[in-house]
């Protein structure tokens, strides 16, 4: 298991992430060093608590953890300060203490939202996060983001909370959608994209072998994503800096494309599929990156089924005024992650109007 593990640096405390197919079925004395208490409360999203939940579960108790649990509806339409206060409520009945350990189990919006309500009950609860998807695994479960949404945009509300340690069972993947994974494919990429065209070439030239969930070029993709986050996340963990924002690259028109769809059109990374070709084709705009840049993004997005335009029902004008509102946005003016070539980012903050909107209008 060692080799699977990855070393996560945190002013809150380093923690481990571990990589491995069929992981869960060596992960008791892990969990028992992380859980002193003998008890552990399970939030669970309810798509995946029959199965891989129960069996958690059992092996819990199997190990003399006592474990508790409650499954949630989670998606990105209930993942609002409503269904935290469903959390608060069940922890204020299970009489949870500070010293405590809460786990997630879920896709992205479990490790966002449950991330939350461990960052805020009590003023702050050791979290462990159990990840279930692509997506959460390579992105969202990485680096103690927790935030949940409002009616007038995405992840507006959340704090920094760093998990105790989190658990990435890939095996878990093989029953997922092929449209969810592919999503999560999207923020893999991206990662490729910004920092590692090494792994860009992976993508590339394994694209039946991945797509088929083939060993070892599975796992081996999946665990160099995230081994790219959390290094980024190590050296930036508050996003003070100008390392961890250009993990935002496309996620500025990804967000506003899920808001504008009221996040029932595109999954997140589909968005964020978009929301790439839009700044790679922003940065040859402004002649930040030659054509090919554009061309290579929009090939290897399509080779993983990946959209690369705005779907038509989306109003223009509309969907740059959400852009406004945007966490990234200083002064007024939208932090926007550009891409030189690749391997290479580059942050800008004046970016005219109407380039973006022009932009905008020919990739629909």
């Amino acid at each position: 298991m060692e080799n699977r593990e990855i070393k996560i640096k945190s002013d809150q405390g380093d923690y481990s992430i571990y990589v491995e197919k069929d992981l869960t079925e060596n992960i008791e004395d892990l969990l028992k060093a992380l859980a002193p208490k003998k008890r552990v409360f399970l939030l669970s999203d309810i798509n995946v608590f029959p199965t891989f939940g129960i069996n958690l579960m059992k092996s819990l108790e199997g190990n003399s953890i006592a474990c508790e649990s409650l499954s949630l509806n989670l998606n990105e339409k209930n993942k609002n300060l409503e269904t935290v206060s469903l959390i608060y409520n069940w922890l204020v009945n299970q009489r949870v203490e500070r010293s405590d350990v809460l786990i997630s189990l879920g896709g992205g919006v479990a490790t966002d939202l449950i991330g939350f309500a461990a960052s805020t009950w009590l003023r702050g609860i050791k979290i462990i996060h159990f990840p279930t998807t692509l997506a959460a695994m390579v992105d969202a479960s990485v680096g103690g983001k927790t935030a949940v949404n409002l009616s007038k945009g995405k992840n507006l509300i959340g704090a920094f909370h760093q998990p105790k340690g989190i658990f990435m069972d890939t095996s878990t993947l093989m029953n997922l959608p092929k449209r969810e994974l592919n999503s999560g494919w999207a923020e893999a990429i991206k990662h490729a994209f910004l920092f590692d065209p090494l792994l860009l070439e992976l993508f590339t030239k394994n694209k039946v072998s991945i797509n088929l969930m083939k060993e070892p070029i599975f796992t081996q993709v999946v665990k160099r994503s995230v081994e790219i986050k959390g290094n980024i996340v190590s050296k930036d963990e508050y996003e003070t800096g100008t390392e961890r924002i250009r993990l935002n690259f496309g996620h500025t028109i990804a967000h506003a494309l899920e808001a504008a769809t009221k996040y029932t059109q595109l999954l997140h990374g589909e968005a964020v599929s978009i929301g790439m070709v839009i700044a790679s084709k922003i940065s040859n705009k402004l002649g930040i990156c030659n054509d090919s840049i554009p061309e290579m993004i929009i090939k290897t997005l399509e080779l993983y089924d990946l959209p690369t335009k705005i779907p038509k029902n989306i109003n223009i004008e509309k969907l740059y005024e959400i852009c406004k509102t945007d966490k990234k946005v200083q002064d007024g003016k939208i932090k926007w992650v550009l891409i030189e070539d690749i391997g290479k980012s580059v942050i800008r903050n004046n970016v005219e109007d109407k380039i973006v909107i022009e932009v905008l209008t020919k990739n629909q």
